[in-house]
């Protein structure tokens, strides 16, 4: 394992690299580096390939980031002006971002306070006759509960599009997130579950015609479409083969870790645990609590200030405010109201540091922090 940085604070590193990389992936940096560093060559194509077998779809389409991969799509949904695309509002905001670029509009939609995914329950109240597609987004590496979703999509004869940024490897009602829906997106940005040096992503797919397209708009359009350049590098295909084997492993490493945080944290008065819906893998890309902010004594940021401060433990709140109170979308004409549920929940979400790098004592000592700074209240 290699291990740079270790002079760092440990738990702000954990937010800022998900990943371990080893010798593996030197030895096959440098075996490209002979080859002469080519761009998108056989290195990517074998990672696309076991990529898509990996994740039980037929095809996978590398390119050099979650967006990249996202605009890749965007441009086969041909998207006309005023067609809606629907989004959760808690979710990064790149989930929406490429959409309007392509001239979408954006309808946001309720997420599930205990899961922060799209509400099925609240879905179909969103839908009009323009509208194009949903946006799943398996938040913190728990896919959304698909069967509803998908059902809602066929009834209305819905595109499905699975952001998985957070959720390589998860599995819903033992089912691969490539053997549901339209198209799934993933980044191998430097926090994630697995990366391909700092950024990369990928979207995969069962639709013959869709990967034939995207291969070639990827590369300039191939003299076929005013396609974009959105490759993926050799060298990033060859460190993304060797992180797809460490893949299911941290996986692993990081439930095992979860779970045992999660014995610890549940007697903690004022602190809510992931809740976790039945039969599904959830891959803890994040492990994010709710603050309650009358019981703990404090505002979430004073918790949060005061756990860096205290204690020289990094948590973070993120997706607050949610994507349809963001200044860009305020300027759509979206702003506070529209999502009340989302919006509250955003409000009380604490990120707590987690990667497989960590073990069982540091999730302690992690908890002990936690209780001291409650209780000093």
């Amino acid at each position: 394992m290699l291990s740079p940085r270790l002079s760092e604070n440990k738990w702000k590193l954990a937010h800022q690299f998900g990943t371990i990389y080893g010798v593996e992936e030197a030895r096959a940096m440098l075996e490209v580096l002979e080859d002469w560093a080519p761009t998108c060559g056989e290195k990517v194509r074998e990672f696309e390939e076991k990529f898509a077998a990996h994740e039980g779809a037929k095809h996978a389409i590398a390119a050099n980031s979650w967006v990249g991969a996202a605009h890749l799509v965007a441009i086969v949904l041909d998207i006309k002006p005023g067609e809606e695309i629907i989004v959760p509002a808690i979710t990064f905001h790149a989930s929406a971002n490429i959409f309007v670029r392509e001239g979408a509009k954006i309808v946001f939609a309720e997420s599930d306070p205990r899961t922060f995914n799209l509400d099925p329950e609240k879905l179909e109240e969103k839908i009009t006759p323009k509208t194009k597609a949903i946006i799943a987004v398996h938040m913190c590496g728990q896919p959304c509960d698909m069967d509803p979703i998908l059902e809602v999509a066929k009834k209305h004869g819905l595109i499905v599009i699975q952001d998985a940024a957070h959720a390589p490897g998860a599995e819903y009602h033992g089912k691969k997130l490539g053997e549901m829906g339209e198209f799934v997106i993933y980044s191998f940005q430097q926090c994630k579950n697995m990366s391909t040096l700092g950024e990369g992503g990928m979207v995969v797919t069962n639709d013959d015609e869709a990967a034939e397209k995207m291969r070639k708009l990827r590369s300039h359009g191939g003299g076929e479409y005013p396609g974009i350049n959105s490759r993926m590098t050799d060298v990033q295909g060859a460190v993304g083969l060797v992180q797809l084997e460490r893949l299911d492993r941290h996986n692993e490493v990081r439930r095992r870790l979860a779970y045992y945080l999660n014995e610890l944290l549940k007697d903690v008065e004022g602190m809510t645990i992931p809740y976790e819906i039945p039969d599904v893998k959830h891959v803890y890309h994040l492990y994010n609590t709710l603050a309650d902010e009358k019981t703990i004594g404090m505002t979430k940021d004073k918790f949060i200030e005061a756990l860096w401060e205290k204690e020289g433990i990094k948590a973070i709140t993120q997706y607050h405010p949610t994507v349809n109170c963001l200044p860009a979308y305020k300027a759509m004409g979206h702003g506070e109201g529209e999502c009340p549920v989302s919006e509250e929940t955003a409000s009380k979400i604490v990120t707590l540091p987690l990667c497989p790098r960590f073990t069982n004592s540091d999730m302690e000592e992690l908890v002990e922090g936690i209780k001291r700074v409650i209780g000093r209240r």
